[in-house]
């Protein structure tokens, strides 16, 4: 195991610690309005009896500084949009607006441009409008061609059917598009740590960088709005892996069983550069499945024949 990898378990446990700690006077700001965020994805604020809005806010994390070293800005913004709206869609709700904040050094034309572009084109891609942002200068922070860059997604959620998990129902999973937007610490570790040249090195038959670089993919373009009334609960899997992101999504004590598919070519190059087990990826990356969803199993026909669409296990 990686001494990188040892570090990461140490700081999410001390950041949930944290969280909790800052939770007892953040609460204080609420309304009988607010809520909360039962699932840990998005936030819920209940407008009247039909109608809930739901919050997300996220950024890209150190994906963004390979971003910068490449000068590759193409899908970056979809990565933020994503972020967000796959959050959005395990409280099944639809977007409606997005907000972004970009930092840097100095406004670089191509890089200010192509970021914006991606983060335009991806809330096209789900029906949702970029209504505003903010830009900042920040020369003592940052240098060169580093940025970072954050969103806020508000999306609406109408009065539904809330199900019960039930012994018996199935666990779907969506394949992901890569590694999306997590791990890249560890990643960027194994290349500096073996002086791999980003920009010129293969695997797999195609640039180590394209791999690398593959936008997170858009689930809400997979899940329509008619599916989620079939759809008992959904879950992003983000930083912390499979089972952490899928245990937020159902009630404690609930018992499954997944079958996990084996891991997708790419992660061969985190396995021969770095002393790893599939059980310690599984908690840091999404593993080749980016959603999972729960379903009775009557309506499993629904679901089985699409493309991306695996099922991965059931609930005891």
């Amino acid at each position: 195991m990686s001494k990188l990898y040892k570090k990461s378990g140490v700081d999410v446990i001390k950041t949930d610690k944290l969280i909790g700690q800052a939770l007892k006077f953040i609460k204080s700001s609420h309304t009988d309005k607010v809520l909360g965020n039962k699932l840990g994805f998005s936030a819920e604020y209940k407008v009247n009896k039909d109608v809930t809005l739901c919050a997300a806010t996220d950024g890209v994390g150190t994906k963004a500084i390979l971003s910068a070293e490449l000068n590759e800005y193409k899908g970056i913004g979809q990565d933020l949009v994503a972020m967000c709206s796959n959050d959005l869609l395990c409280n099944k709700a639809k977007p409606l607006f997005f907000l972004d904040y970009f930092a840097c050094s100095s406004v670089k034309s191509k890089q200010y441009t192509q970021i914006l572009k991606s983060i335009t084109s991806a809330c096209k891609k789900i029906n949702c409008s970029l209504i505003g942002g903010e830009t900042a200068e920040m020369p003592s922070l940052y240098s060169g061609n580093h940025f970072d860059i954050a969103g806020f997604l508000v999306g609406i959620r109408e009065k539904q059917k809330i199900f019960k998990i039930s012994k018996g129902d199935l666990i779907f999973g969506i394949k992901s598009n890569g590694f999306h937007s997590n791990g890249y610490s560890l990643i960027r570790d194994i290349i500096k740590k073996n002086k791999i040249n980003i920009k010129r090195a293969i695997f797999n038959k195609q640039k180590l960088s394209a791999l690398i670089i593959k936008p997170t993919r858009l689930y809400h373009q997979f899940i329509s709005n008619n599916d989620l009334r079939y759809i008992k609960t959904l879950s992003h899997i983000t930083g912390g892996g499979i089972y952490t992101n899928f245990k937020r999504s159902i009630p404690k004590g609930i018992k499954f069983d997944l079958n996990i598919p084996s891991l997708p070519r790419e992660y061969d190059f985190i396995k021969d550069n770095i002393n790893i087990t599939d059980n310690e990826l599984m908690e840091i990356f999404n593993c080749g499945i980016g959603m999972i969803f729960v379903i009775n199993k009557k309506h499993h026909d629904r679901f089985i024949k699409r493309n991306l669409f695996n099922l991965i296990g059931e609930i005891k």
